[in-house]
C-alpha cells in the first residue's frame, strides 16, 4: 500500500483525490494497445449495437489475431487492476498493480515475439504482414515507454490508501 513519494514532484493535476499520482493517459492507450485480442471484439460489438457501419468494423478485424490472445490475457489483467484502482480495491488487485509494470513488459515482449514468429513464417511481404509488422514496431514503442517513463514507474509504485474505519484516514473532513 504505497502512497505518494514526496521525492518525485508534479503538478497538482496529476495527483487524485486521494493524492496518488493518476496513471497518464498514454498508459491507459498501452494498456488497452496491447489488451487488444480481447477489448477490440468488446469494441467491435459495442459498435455493431450502436449502429456503426459493418464495413467500419470489419476494417478492426484485420487487427485482431488469435497469435494475441495470450499477451493479451496479461495485459487485460493489469487493465482490471487499472480500473479497480480504488481506495477499496482487494489485495489481488493491488497485487496485479505493483506488479503491473513488469506484467505490461511481458505482455509487450511477447507479443513481438509472437508478430516475429508469424512474420518469418509467412515468408513473404504482403498486408498481412505489414500489418504484423506496423504491430510490433507499436508494441516496441509502448515496450520503451513502458520501461522508460518515470511517471509510469512512479504510478506503478503508488496506489490509493484503504480507508479503514478504525485508522485517522477514516476522520472527518480527511
Amino acid at each position: 500500500m504505497r502512497h505518494a513519494d514526496p521525492s518525485h514532484s508534479y503538478p497538482a493535476s496529476y495527483y487524485d483525490d486521494q493524492m496518488c499520482l493518476k496513471p497518464p493517459l498514454l498508459l491507459w492507450v498501452a494498456v488497452l494497445y496491447l489488451s487488444r485480442a480481447i477489448t477490440l471484439p468488446v469494441a467491435m460489438a459495442v459498435g455493431h449495437f450502436a449502429g456503426v457501419d459493418s464495413r467500419a468494423i470489419d476494417s478492426f478485424r484485420a487487427f485482431w489475431s488469435l497469435d494475441a490472445l495470450i499477451p493479451s490475457l496479461i495485459a487485460a489483467i493489469v487493465l482490471y487492476a487499472l480500473v479497480r484502482r480504488v481506495p477499496t480495491a482487494s489485495g489481488l488487485v493491488r497485487w496485479i498493480w505493483a506488479r503491473g509494470q513488469i506484467l505490461l513488459v511481458a505482455a509487450a515482449v511477447l507479443d513481438i515475439v509472437l508478430l516475429a514468429i508469424g512474420l518469418i513464417r509467412q515468408g513473404e511481404i504482403n498486408d498481412a504482414s505489414l500489418m504484423s509488422l506496423f504491430a510490433a514496431v507499436v508494441d516496441g514503442y509502448f515496450l520503451v515507454y513502458i520501461l522508460a517513463a518515470r511517471r509510469v514507474r512512479h504510478a506503478f509504485a503508488e496506489f490509493p490508501v484503504r480507508l479503514d474505519s478504525t485508522g485517522p484516514a477514516s476522520a472527518p473532513g480527511r
